[in-house]
């Protein structure tokens, strides 16, 4: 006798194949939604440390801004309190030129032979006159005033003839540049 099997076996394979491809693609999409998921997780957790992290530098950045402007105060007081200090150190300086430059006139004329009559000075400028023996002497003492450290130069700007109690002297007057010594330390700089 024939057998017939009625029972749709392709049919049914076929539903199964498809309800396996269902179940299979869904389960893939949920792993691979999982996957994603889970690095969105990660990810969110790891821009919330460094987020963290990026208000912690800001708060200790604006605690280095406040020493900052301390230490910039400190600066400025620093640079006021030299040009002071320079500022000082110039008016000494200046304050003891003129006697000193005095001292080196008077060093450097020669009682004997000349006398001076008038000096003036102005800025760095000094207005000399005197009256000396004759122009020999003129000569030496003008060469005696350029190498001193305190004269750059010694300008005769005018000798006459002049009799003095009889005798025949020369009368003659001098410009000379003031040009101040550096100090001691400039020096050994």
């Amino acid at each position: 006798m024939i057998k017939i099997n009625l029972l749709p076996i392709k049919e049914i394979r076929q539903k199964l194949r498809r309800r396996y491809e269902f179940f299979g693609l869904f389960g893939a999409l949920a792993v691979v939604l999982l996957v994603l998921g889970g690095i969105t997780l990660v990810m969110a957790l790891q821009a919330g440390r460094l987020e963290a992290r990026i208000s912690d530098l800001e708060a200790e950045r604006a605690s280095y801004v406040a020493i900052q402007r301390e230490i910039d105060g400190l600066r400025r007081k620093r640079e006021e309190l030299e040009v002071k200090i320079a500022a000082i150190d110039q008016l000494r300086a200046d304050s003891q030129l003129p006697v000193r430059i005095v001292d080196e006139i008077s060093n450097l004329t020669p009682s004997a032979r000349m006398w001076l009559t008038s000096l003036r000075m102005s800025g760095t400028t000094i207005n000399l006159a005197g009256i000396g023996l004759d122009n020999p002497t003129i000569a030496q003492y003008m060469q005696a005033l350029e190498r001193s450290p305190y004269f750059s130069s010694a300008d005769l700007t005018s000798s006459t003839q002049t009799e003095v109690g009889g005798n025949r002297l020369k009368s003659f007057s001098l410009v000379i540049r003031v040009t101040p010594p550096k100090p001691a330390s400039e020096e050994a700089e």
